[in-house]
């Protein structure tokens, strides 16, 4: 039966697929997921922008909304789109933090490939009303579904760990994380791409609800619809009955990062909550950023997102062979300093076109590519190091919390970044933030001890 033997042994007939097979699913869910949850991130300040101005009215909720930034100093229409994105994509992020634990646990006690679809048929609905947005209220509400259904990469991490043992555990977690990493790179490429493209105008289409992103709108919905029904057709079920939960099993979260025995475990997990507050903060105000200083379209942002993603993807190849020379403490200091750094350079370019001279858009790129190099160096080394800091039997609970923390961290960075950037009307404290995290985060990698000496000491 081979070392999986005892594994499959355990699962049902329908369930009993070779493992290539079932990890190549999970990874062809979770990369149409996150693309077409990732289509909407470079229009944001075109999106938010054309509700300002065509519904920001009293009695109207972006109406209610607009008084109210007024009312804090928003004086321009700019200030009001980041402020307003970032409470959207902080509303999306909470939600997803609260929800991903409740699917998790459903899908530890109902099976994955029913929570699966379910997920997947909710976003698929979200999407579809969002082609129809002709007001802002119904793009809250396409946010507020996704959110609610952003299960899907727990309950597909899950799958993968069923069908993988301790020894290639990792090789499940990886297929998650690179469907997460190209899906990141090709969604804002896509989004980016079709907002050029614009169903017909006039009356009829009004009528209808169409909006200027009603294209990248059903590009989002139709990969959501095929997802599902990929998953309703060929998706095995991974998780036996004999092996499931309880009603009253608990997920591992955040909030249990204090009673982890490993103290390495819950200062690895605290400055992975540091760096992606910083990390989220960018990677949300990014897109205003560009409006604001390059008068970037979302096709321009199609592009750099397309190179942060090949910086990224770059870094996470070069992460192995740094691992064996450097260790993989080493390697997250190496990627903290580098991000501070980064964070630095784009902190000194001049907030006004004028001001940023003719040589500031290589110096843009040379930052955000600087940030997204050290990303792809320390994201899969903090997953790795807590592993390496976890006995056998917890983890998967100690990972848990990990991903945990990073879900708190892209609740709390967008709206942090987002509301510096309306008080101060720049980018400049956002990224002079970003690298002042970096600090307390490399003081707390540095203090970890040797993973192995870590591990007999427990």
């Amino acid at each position: 039966m081979g070392r999986n033997g005892s594994i499959f042994a355990c699962m049902s007939a329908p369930a009993m697929q070779p493992q290539r097979r079932v990890l190549g699913l999970i990874f062809l869910t979770v990369f149409m997921d996150i693309v077409g949850f990732s289509i909407i991130i470079p229009l944001f300040p075109h999106l938010l922008d054309h509700y300002i101005r065509t519904e920001g009215s009293a009695g109207t909720l972006i109406g209610s909304l607009n008084s109210a930034a007024e009312w804090m100093g928003g004086d321009t229409v700019f200030k009001k789109t980041v402020l307003f994105g970032g409470l959207l994509s902080t509303l999306y992020s909470l939600l997803q933090f609260i929800f991903s634990p409740i699917w998790g646990a459903l899908s530890d006690q109902l099976g994955r490939r029913r929570i699966l679809t379910i997920t997947l048929a909710g976003n698929a609905l979200s999407y579809l009303l969002w082609i129809f947005a002709a007001q802002f209220w119904v793009v809250v509400v396409t946010r507020l579904v996704s959110g609610m259904m952003a299960g899907n990469i727990a309950v597909a991490s899950a799958a993968a760990a069923d069908i993988t043992d301790e020894k290639e555990r990792t090789k499940g977690m990886a297929v998650v994380g690179i469907a997460i990493g190209l899906g990141f790179v090709f969604g804002p490429v896509i989004g980016g791409l079709a907002s050029s493209v614009q169903f017909a105008h006039g009356p009829a289409a009004s009528s209808f609800g169409l909006n200027p992103f009603s294209v990248p709108a059903a590009i989002a919905a139709s990969m959501a619809l095929l997802n599902f029904l990929l998953v309703l057709k060929f998706f095995p079920e991974t998780l036996a009955p004999e092996r499931r939960a309880r009603a009253d099993a608990k997920r591992p979260s955040v909030f249990d990062l204090a009673t982890v025995r490993s103290s390495a475990v819950r200062r690895t997990s605290f400055a992975n909550l540091v760096y992606q507050v910083a990390f989220t903060g960018m990677e949300n105000t990014i897109v205003f950023l560009t409006f604001a200083l390059f008068v970037y379209s979302p096709r321009d942002n199609a592009w750099l997102f397309l190179f942060n993603g090949a910086c990224m993807i770059f870094a996470q190849g070069l992460a192995r062979q740094l691992v064996k020379r450097l260790g993989q403490r080493k390697v997250i200091m190496l990627g903290m300093l580098i991000a501070s750094v980064a964070f630095f350079v784009v902190a000194w370019i001049p907030a006004t076109p004028a001001a940023a001279g003719d040589g500031a858009e290589t110096i843009f790129y040379l930052g955000l590519g600087l940030i997204s190099f050290a990303t792809g160096l320390i994201l899969p080394s903090v997953s790795a190091l807590v592993s390496l800091y976890s006995d056998a039997s917890e983890q998967g609970r100690n990972l848990g919390i990990l991903r945990s923390a990073g879900s708190l961290a892209r609740v709390i960075g967008p709206v942090t970044a987002a509301l510096l950037y309306f008080h101060f009307g720049s980018h400049f404290w956002v990224y002079i933030g970003g690298a002042l995290l970096m600090v307390p985060a490399i003081w707390v990698v540095q203090g970890l001890p040797d993973p192995e000496s870590e591990r007999l000491k427990a």
